[in-house]
Order: C-alpha cells, then sequence, then structure tokens
C-alpha cells in the first residue's frame, strides 16, 4: 500500500554545480549548503537526524539541530549522560542527515564523534535562547520524569533571575569528524542525484553515484 502524498514536493531549479565540478574540500561544501539553504526558502536548514548505535547493534536516531561548521567537522550539543551520549562512549561512529523538502536536498555526514572543548561547549551553551539554557540546566535529559510541573517550574525561576545560568557540567559540544559525505538532490523524475566523498589516506576522493 502507497503512502498519502509520497510524490517528492519541492523546488528541484536550485543550481548545484558542484555535481558537475565537485570540489576537493566536502566539510566546506558542507558549509555552503547551510549557509545558502535559508536563502533558497528551507525553515530548518540545521535540523539533523543524529543515527548512533551501542556495540550491540542497538541502532537509535534522533532530531538534533546543528550548531555550525569547521574544518575538523559538524558541531552540535548534547549531554554527556544521554543515551546517545552512552552509545557514543561504547561506540563513536555516527551519521547525521538532513532532508531539506522545500530544495529536495539531503547531506549524509558518517564519522566518528569527538568531544569539544570548554570553550567550544560554553560558546554553544551560551548561544542558546536562555528558556533553552535554563532548561539544559535544570533537566537530566533521558532520566525518568517524575513531575513534569515541578521539572517547568524550576526552569521558569531560573530563566527569571538575573544571574547568568551555570552551563552544566554534563552539557558538552560534539564534533562529527567526517570520512564520507554524500550531497543528495531528488528529481521528481526519480533519477537523483548524488556526489559521495570518502576520506581516503588523509586524502578526499569523490565520484558520482546512480541514483
Amino acid at each position: 500500500m502507497g503512502v498519502a502524498g509520497d510524490a517528492l514536493t519541492g523546488d528541484e531549479s536550485v543550481e548545484l554545480p558542484e555535481f558537475d565540478a565537485p570540489p576537493a574540500d566536502p566539510v566546506a561544501l558542507v558549509a555552503s549548503w547551510l549557509r545558502d539553504a535559508r536563502a533558497h526558502g528551507v525553515r530548518e536548514p540545521g535540523s539533523a537526524t543524529l543515527s548512533t548505535a551501542d556495540l550491540a547493534g542497538h541502532v537509535t536516531a534522533r532530531t538534533v539541530s546543528l550548531k555550525g561548521v569547521t574544518a575538523a567537522g559538524v558541531l552540535f550539543g548534547t549531554s554527556t549522560v544521554s543515551l546517545k551520549a552512552h552509545q557514543l562512549a561504547e561506540n563513536p561512529r555516527a551519521a547525521l542527515t538532513l532532508y531539506w523538502r522545500e530544495t529536495l536536498q539531503q547531506l549524509k555526514v558518517e564519522g566518528v564523534v569527538e568531544l569539544g572543548d570548554d570553550a567550544e561547549s560554553d560558546a554553544l551553551f551560551y548561544d542558546r535562547p536562555r528558556d533553552a539554557q535554563a532548561a539544559t540546566a535544570v533537566s537530566r535529559q533521558g532520566w525518568r520524569l517524575e513531575d513534569e510541573d515541578a521539572l517547568a517550574e524550576r526552569a521558569a525561576e531560573l530563566a527569571a533571575s538575573a544571574e547568568r545560568i551555570p552551563r552544566p557540567e554534563d552539557w558538552r559540544a560534539h564534533v562529527l569528524v567526517p570520512d564520507v559525505v554524500e550531497f543528495w538532490h531528488g528529481r521528481t523524475n526519480r533519477l537523483h542525484r548524488r556526489l559521495r566523498y570518502e576520506l581516503v589516506e588523509g586524502e578526499w576522493t569523490a565520484w558520482r553515484v546512480q541514483p
């Protein structure tokens, strides 16, 4: 049985010359796609699916917010007491996937996740809205919730206070250091364009992939 509305929608006319002339650095291209996405009408360009797995092969996925791209890789922040952090401690390999319906673009970044330092963690934490800082400070991400109202009250009190909200020690910047990056551009005729990069002995190699 088909799914209602399963036809691709979005603007497939976005100019993407990199499929014909791949640049040498895929990380810079990731940054370029993210930079251009909002100009192309993408409402949530930084909303990504992070997939992780433990050593037993149990895979989980969740949506995270990308916070930037550096020469090292892709940045996001999370608690080190969360399920994803426990899985990453066992198995640091992960994949990030972004899909932008508005422009029929998809990004897939695979690699090893490393912890950022205190300076990176502080920068990401204090770039968040104050309400988000407060919610993070009073919550133990992934733990059993006993009293939602009490949690919300503590967060509201902290957000309303005049004091600077300390970054919780367990909330850290993380960077996914890529060794595989794939760029995808959908087409309604299903002849999608795919450009794959792999890091081999310190050098990026790129090639086109059949749909």
